[in-house]
């Protein structure tokens, strides 16, 4: 580790500059000098969130958020700053939280003084203007209602109400028309500009600014954008009293869910931790609790039959405050052993408190400074709102280190925060779909009930011993203490066929770019049996679903010590992906390749899994409209996709038998392909790629399968109905380009990226539809197309059909006026196209996607660029008015109303009722 500039604490690999400065009316910048970065990223936490909400006007702060966008005095029109962001590359967006705000946008570098500009406006000088204020609380009730089945809303709302009624975590914090509807428009407005008065001060605010520019440059930016904020404390806020009353914890709460799940959520309340985080006691007794090997917690539940699942230590957090949960997926006879299950919960938690822990902070360290130095970049305008939200909690000089320092080990610190670790000190919520309730809660209407857990077993619980059955983690083997890295051959800087062949082949690539002992390896299974109907195709997820439920427990620790996998279905098959530290990687790679092969075992858990995925797919039939809508889409569009309602009565015909037979079939008839990229040197990979070629040729082999999608162009318009009980109505309009070449994907992205703006603003703001409205580039297997989508609790389906298509009928009027930028609009889409990758990660999933295009010379960025260039705006003109009138463009309308049905004739549509049918009939496209 090095100290880096104004004493920030950095490592020794980072050849970023940071600054950090605070001016005289007490706005505190992070600066992040990044010379490779090709945009600006600009993230401003302000320190307001609900928890100032006055109890008359619950959600004020959240319509704030709203309204800051809703013009101000130099920029007036509404969204002016998100449309000036969308014609240069960029984009914003917000939050509000318990405590804290965040605005964030990034925008090419030629524009950030202009972007600062808007940016500093929003935040300082909004206009508040009435009809706005209106609207945006009719947008707010219209987030709020389509929110209302949302079972984690309807979890958190009930957490709210069991928690002290004085603290204002309780409150609701979203808003909607009943609480902001409260107060006349002249009354909003003044509380509006109330709280925008107090809160939004130079001393309230902490920005973080990451750009290629240099600290002095970006320094001058802020002074002359932020500079003339007056020097001024925001209000003052009370102490926070305790987030839970004494009645409130060693309690039981039963909640029923809308879909099916059944989880086990024990919460232990602790006071804020922030001031250990140089010796992170959470973090150690997080990765003990969520170890899944076979002799942890899940593995003691899973060998029991109790639970599936575990995710340790999430939970609210504020200045005060920590819940920390234990969150479990059970099963229906996990849900039966409630207090079993809390025993051996407290078994475990004796065996921390008895163990050593000097080895675990040890491994813990390693992990986190080769993490810090070698970990893949994150996604800048990610960093800028974690950094812009250090300021608040962690000293100037550990704002960069505060994640990965751990240099203060003491076991003491553990122990003392296991001290809160006990019964009488928690919560224990129990989800189920049969749960006894007596009560509903005020907002999303959860049916609930709430009861004192018994003494015998409080007692019970505070007197467990430690158990042989449960023993911590051993010493991790997958973690390596040492990384070098490999001489790169320029040669290999773009990835060379090392092994080729009509079924087999392999692409191998070194990293000359960051510098970094890291890696991806990719393979590729296509296999004949994947396309042959619904049933191989639950089987096949079924088979990938019992591989990942054995990998979870085999390899947990595979996962702490920085070596990733992702075992998942495509449309012809199935993939493997494995990342991370390139030092144990490939080994890792073959030992997975070699139990997917061998692996037969599934009988133990077969039930349990097949349970789990069918209800997956029952819970899919509950989505929200819009999300259903997209996946019928997916199904009408792809030869392989199948609905969810088909594959749930597949699924739950499938046997043991079923799946053992379509493994065999997946296997035994593929093709494969590898992209092995990274931190390695050719003999290692052709040694990999030569054992990985001698497995195989004991399997038949073919050619690549097609991934072909259904051409819409030679179709009338077609709809398409989908019963749905969701009160909401809802419409999906697909648009698919004439072909797949280069010169209509880059006008199809082209105009969504113009369009977008202008149909979010109509639909949201002026015809006011709903909340859920948009528009977006949705292409199927490289085919380009896009989507204009509204959810509305409003409106019928017809109407809204109606309305977008009027829309889309004055397309070539509104999109006039961008004919004046049309340099910078094309300059903005060529930076988000042709940018340099942000990580290896990054470059490595661009490099496989170039492979899937059968982009061979890996040259998309430079043939985009060479397309683009000769695109002129005539040419998006005579694209729009294709799509206007329906030359060679399909059209494919989907839509849901539990309270009109739509006659195809009427819209001049055919009606497509059956999907099987459709695709019996309907061409295919390459």
């Amino acid at each position: 580790m090095k100290t880096g500039s104004s004493l920030l604490l950095t490592h020794h690999l980072d050849n970023r500059h940071y600054h950090f400065s605070q001016f005289e009316n007490g706005l505190r910048v992070i600066f992040v000098e990044d010379p490779t970065s090709e945009a600006c990223n600009v993230a401003a936490t302000v320190g307001n969130g609900h928890f100032s909400d006055p109890d008359d006007c619950l959600g004020l702060s959240h319509l704030l958020e709203h309204m800051l966008f809703q013009g101000n005095k130099k920029y007036k029109a509404i969204d002016a700053f998100d449309t000036f962001l969308s014609l240069h590359g960029g984009s914003v967006n917000a939050a509000t939280g318990s405590e804290y705000s965040h605005y964030y946008f990034s925008v090419t570098g030629e524009h950030f003084s202009c972007a600062l500009d808007h940016f500093s406006q929003l935040l300082t000088a909004p206009l508040f203007e009435k009809e706005a204020i209106e609207k945006e609380i009719g947008a707010i009730d219209a987030e709020f209602s389509l929110k209302i089945n949302d079972d984690l809303r309807r979890l958190y709302e009930v957490h709210k109400e069991t928690a002290n009624p004085d603290h204002p975590f309780s409150q609701f914090s979203v808003g909607n028309a009943s609480t902001l509807g409260e107060l006349n428009l002249q009354e909003m407005q003044q509380r509006l500009k109330t709280l925008h008065q107090d809160k939004y001060v130079a001393q309230n605010i902490a920005l973080c600014i990451i750009s290629p520019f240099s600290h002095q440059t970006s320094l001058a930016l802020i002074k002359q954008y932020f500079g003339q904020l007056e020097k001024r404390k925001p209000s003052k806020r009370p102490p926070l009293p305790a987030l839970y009353l004494p009645e409130q914890l060693g309690i039981r709460i039963d909640i029923t869910p809308l879909k099916s799940a059944r989880r086990l959520i024990v919460t232990f309340a602790l006071p804020c931790v922030h001031h250990y985080y140089r010796t992170k006691p959470l973090s150690i007794i997080s990765e003990l609790l969520a170890d899944e090997g076979p002799n942890g917690l899940l593995g003691f539940f899973k060998e029991k039959g109790f639970a599936t699942n575990i995710s340790v230590g999430g939970g609210i957090e504020g200045s005060n405050f920590r819940d920390f949960n234990v969150n479990l997926q059970l099963t229906e006879l996990g849900l039966a052993n409630i207090d079993s299950m809390l025993e051996a919960l407290f078994q475990y938690l004796e065996n921390i408190r008895q163990h050593s822990k000097l080895c675990f902070f040890d491994e813990k360290k390693a992990l986190l400074e080769q993490i810090w130095q070698f970990a893949d970049a994150i996604k800048p305008i990610d960093e800028a709102v974690s950094l812009s939200s250090a300021i608040y909690l962690y000293p100037c000089e550990h704002l960069i280190a505060s994640e990965y320092i751990l240099d203060k080990a003491d076991p003491s610190i553990v122990d003392e925060i296991l001290g809160f670790f006990t019964p009488s000190n928690m919560r224990v919520k129990v989800v189920s779909p049969d749960a006894q309730t007596n009560q509903i809660s005020q907002w999303y209407n959860t049916p609930y009930a709430v009861s004192p857990l018994s003494p015998q077993l409080l007692k019970k619980l505070q007197n467990e011993s430690c158990s042989s059955l449960l023993t911590l983690p051993e010493k991790n083997q997958f973690l390596s203490r040492e990384h070098t890295l490999t001489q790169a051959d320029e040669k290999y800087s773009v990835p060379q066929n090392i092994f080729a062949s009509e079924d087999f082949n392999v692409w191998f690539g070194q990293d000359t770019q960051f510098g970094l002992p890291r890696g991806d390896c990719y393979i590729s299974f296509d296999c004949q049996a994947a396309t042959t109907g619904v049933e191989a195709t639950v089987s096949r997820k079924l088979w990938i679903a019992l591989l990942n439920n054995h990998f979870q427990q085999t390899y947990y620790q595979a996962n702490v010590a920085g070596l990733n996998y992702h075992l998942y279905s495509h449309q012809c098959g199935f993939s493997l992906h494995t990342s991370g530290f390139s030092a144990k990687q490939l080994t890792f790679n073959q030992e997975l390749i070699e139990q997917l092969h061998s692996l037969e075992d599934f009988e133990k858990h077969f039930e349990q899994v097949k349970q789990q995925q069918c209800q997956s797919l029952h819970n899919n039939l509950l989505n929200k409209p819009i999300n259903r809508l997209f996946a019928r889409l997916s199904a009408f569009m792809q030869q392989n996709t199948h609905t969810p309602l088909s594959m749930v009565a597949a699924m739950e015909s499938t046997t043991l038998e079923h799946v053992h037979s379509v493994k065999d079939k997946l296997l035994n008839d593929r093709y494969m392909e590898t992209l092995i990229f990274g931190n390695w040197d050719r003999k290692h990979v052709q040694k990999f790629s030569a054992e990985l070629n001698q497995q195989h040729k004991a399997y038949n082999g073919h050619k690549k399968l097609s991934r072909s999608v259904f051409d819409l162009s030679k179709q009338d318009s077609l709809l398409h109905a989908l019963p749905c009980e969701h009160p909401d109505a809802a419409v999906v309009i697909y648009y698919q380009s004439p072909n797949t070449g280069r010169r209509d994907t880059l006008l199809t992205i082209l105009l969504e990226q113009l369009v977008s703006p202008v149909f979010f603003n109509f639909a949201r703001q002026q015809a006011q539809l709903g909340y859920l409205v948009g528009s977006g580039y949705v292409p199927f297997n490289q085919h380009p197309g896009m989507a204009f989508y509204v959810q509305s609790p409003k409106y019928s389906a017809q109407h809204l059909i109606t309305v977008i298509r009027d829309f889309l009928q004055k397309l070539t009027v509104d999109l006039l006026p961008y004919q004046k930028n049309w340099r910078d609009i094309k300059q903005g889409v060529m930076k988000q196209l042709c940018q340099k990758d942000a990580n290896l990660s990054i470059k490595s999933q661009r490099l496989w996607s170039a492979l899937g295009n059968q982009d061979y010379r890996f040259s998309q960025n430079k043939d985009t660029a060479n397309e683009l260039e000769r695109i002129q705006f005539s040419d998006l003109m005579n694209f729009v008015n294709g799509l206007i009138i329906g030359k060679n463009m399909g059209e494919l309308i989907l839509y849901s109303d539990p309270k009109h049905s739509i006659s195809a004739d009427e819209l001049s549509t055919t009606a497509v009722n059956d999907i099987s049918e459709f695709k019996k009939h309907t061409p295919l496209v390459e």
